[in-house]
C-alpha cells in the first residue's frame, strides 16, 4: 500500500476518516492524496448575475485552501501528502482519479454535504462501490464516538466461498505491513437451515445447524493453516447468527479492528456490493470497513 486516496467534501464528519488514515499511512509509509471534487451545479439562477465559471473558480480556490490546511496537519505528523481538486461528478471523478493515479486504497467517510443517509444510500457511495476496482475503505461517522485511530488487528469475514476469499491477499499484505494479527471470522447463518430442511427427510433444523457449524470449524482450521504458512499470526472466530449483525457486533466489541470484507459471497449475503450485508455492516460496525470488490473477470 503505497498511495491512499481520501475523498473529502469540506465537512467535519467527512474528516472523521483521517485519524485511521493517519495511522495506516504512518505505519505503511504510504503517500496520502487528499481529493476534493467541485460539483458543477446543473442550473444557476439567472437573477444572481454570476457566471458558472466564476462559481467553479471560487469553489476551486476554497477547496484548495481547505485541503492545504489538512495537508499541513498531516505533514506535521511526518506523512507524505499532496492535494488535488477536480471538477465534475463526484463518484466518477473519484473512481477515475484512483485509476489514473494508480491508487492502492480509496477511503471515504459515508457522509456528504447533502446528509449522511443520502451519502450512504444515494448515488455517490453506490456509484463508487459499483465501479471502483481498488480496495475501498468506508467509515460511517458517529457523532457519539470517534473511530479508533490505531489498527491492532485485521478481521476478514469469510463465508467459505472463493469470492469472499478475494479479501485475503490484501488483508494478508496489510497485516504484514502493520505487524498485526489476522482474524478469520466465519459466521454460520442461523437462518439457512430453516430454508433447506426437508420435513420429510428426517433432517431437522438443529441437525443441519450442527453440520454447518462443524463444517465451519473445519474450513477455518484449513484457512488458518494456509495463512500461517505466510508467516502471519492467525486467530479464528466462529459465530452463529445473522451475518451482518454478528460481524458488526464483533467489530464493535473489538474497536481497534479493521474489518476486511469481500464484496461478494453466498448464504444470505451474496452480491454484497449491491446487497444488504456490506451496507448494513458499514452502518452497524462503527469502525472502518475495507471492501475488496471482486470483478466478474476475477470471479
Amino acid at each position: 500500500m503505497k498511495r491512499i486516496l481520501v475523498g473529502l467534501d469540506g465537512s467535519s464528519l467527512a474528516e472523521t476518516i483521517l485519524p485511521t488514515l493517519r495511522d495506516l499511512a504512518r505505519r505503511s509509509d504510504a503517500e496520502v492524496v487528499l481529493l476534493h471534487v467541485v460539483h458543477i451545479p446543473k442550473t444557476v439562477p439567472t437573477e444572481a448575475g454570476i457566471a458558472l465559471d466564476d462559481i467553479v473558480t471560487q469553489e476551486q480556490r476554497e477547496a484548495a485552501s481547505y485541503l492545504r490546511r489538512l495537508a499541513r496537519e498531516l505533514d506535521a505528523d511526518g506523512i507524505t501528502v499532496r492535494t488535488a481538486v477536480v471538477v465534475g461528478e463526484t463518484a466518477p471523478e473519484i473512481v477515475g482519479f484512483a485509476e489514473r493515479e494508480n491508487i492502492d486504497l480509496v477511503a471515504l467517510a459515508t457522509h456528504g454535504r447533502s446528509g449522511m443517509q443520502r451519502w450512504l444510500h444515494g448515488s455517490v457511495a453506490d456509484a463508487v462501490l459499483h465501479t471502483v476496482t481498488r480496495p475501498l475503505l468506508l467509515l460511517r461517522p458517529s457523532l457519539e464516538a470517534a473511530a479508533p485511530a490505531a489498527v491492532r488487528r485485521l478481521v476478514v469475514a469469510l463465508d467459505g466461498s472463493p469470492l469472499a476469499e478475494k479479501a485475503l491477499p490484501p488483508a494478508r499484505d496489510l497485516a504484514r505491513t502493520l505487524a498485526v494479527p489476522l482474524v478469520l471470522l466465519h459466521v454460520v447463518d442461523s437462518l439457512q437451515p430453516a430454508f433447506v430442511a426437508d420435513p420429510y427427510s428426517g433432517a431437522n433444523y438443529h441437525q443441519l445447524l450442527t453440520m454447518l457449524e462443524a463444517k465451519a470449524e473445519s474450513y477455518l482450521a484449513e484457512a488458518a493453516a494456509r495463512e500461517r504458512g505466510h508467516g502471519l499470526t492467525i486467530e479464528t472466530v466462529k459465530a452463529t447468527g445473522a451475518p451482518a449483525e454478528v460481524i458488526a457486533h464483533y467489530v464493535r466489541a473489538h474497536p481497534d479492528s479493521l474489518l476486511v470484507l469481500g464484496t461478494h459471497g453466498r448464504s444470505g449475503w451474496r452480491a454484497a456490493v449491491i446487497g444488504s450485508v456490506a451496507r448494513r455492516v458499514v452502518l452497524l460496525a462503527g469502525g472502518p470497513v475495507l471492501l475488496v470488490r471482486s470483478t466478474p473477470a476475477s470471479a
